[in-house]
């Protein structure tokens, strides 16, 4: 009886473990996909490789889809990333305190995208949507 109870749990503990593994790379694969996507909306360059991504998420239903993607870096890196990206290149953001919105031309069937600049703390948070 002991053995059979010990194989049931080792059984259970097994499929536990491939359940956890398996959400695991569902994560990392949609967090991918969420750059990705969030990326081509905002007509953005790829994020610095020297940037601390703090923030990625997304939010709504069968019939919208919204993304936030926040991130840190140097002063100079911020600034030579929004000059790449044809989306931010040629915009002149609002300045309030120490933040410079960046309304954009949203691309990719999206209906919305801005970047977030607060120069104090060089961070950025890009928020696109579509619906």
């Amino acid at each position: 009886m002991k053995n059979n109870m010990r194989k049931k749990l080792a059984i259970f503990l097994g499929v536990l473990l491939l359940i956890s593994i398996s959400l695991v790379f569902y994560q990392q694969h949609d967090q991918k996909e969420i750059i990705k996507t969030t990326l081509v909306w905002g007509n953005l360059s790829p994020i610095p490789q020297t940037a601390a991504i703090s923030k990625i998420e997304k939010k709504g239903s069968a019939f919208t889809r919204e993304f936030y993607i926040s991130f840190s870096d140097s002063q100079s890196n911020i600034k030579q990333w929004l000059n790449e990206s044809i989306g931010t290149s040629k915009v002149t953001p609002t300045i309030e305190g120490d933040y410079e919105k960046n309304s954009i031309t949203p691309g990719g069937g999206a209906q919305f995208a801005e970047v977030i600049v607060n120069t104090r703390l060089n961070t950025v948070l890009i928020h696109v949507y579509w619906s």
